[in-house]
């Protein structure tokens, strides 16, 4: 009889082992998918201003270049792609926690209107100086570190 006691405790103390092992892994998991959903999320910011700012300067240069403006604009959806085969992988409450940190985001990133926007400095990215800077395999030119794609012929980097 005793001996039956230790058995049913032994079972029992296995099955809750797996249930808080299973717990962990499950825990673990969504963070790894929010980590992973961050990281897309930073790097679709960052090719969204690079494909802004490359706008920008052919615009004021006067000077055309579709088909890198294509190369940027397809990179842009790449990521926006992943982010969405990520967020069709995660549970709806993993979902709905994602777009509460996005709308709060977009939250912080307006701008101010009124008096506050008179009295608000608009605040940049520090420029950074050419330090991070990497050459093109193609055309050997020297780009920025964090550049997609080379400037001066479209090369992807």
């Amino acid at each position: 009889m005793f001996e039956l006691d230790i058995d049913m405790l032994k079972e029992q103390g296995i099955q809750l082992f797996d249930t808080a092992k299973k717990t962990a892994q499950d825990i673990a998991d969504k963070g790894k998918n929010q980590l992973e959903l961050l990281n897309q999320q930073a790097r679709l910011s960052k090719a969204q201003r690079q494909l802004g700012a490359l706008v920008y300067s052919l615009h004021k240069a006067g000077e055309e270049n579709q088909p890198l403006v294509d190369k940027y604009i397809d990179a842009v959806a790449e990521v926006e792609k992943s982010i969405e085969e990520l967020k069709a992988n995660m549970t709806p409450e993993e979902c709905a926690a994602c777009e509460a940190e996005e709308e709060e985001q977009i939250i912080e990133d307006e701008p101010a209107t009124g008096e506050e926007a008179a009295e608000e400095e608009i605040e940049e990215e520090p420029i950074k100086l050419r330090g991070e800077t990497k050459i093109c395999p193609v055309c050997k030119a020297e780009v920025d570190g964090d550049a997609l794609f080379c400037n001066h012929c479209g090369a992807q980097l």
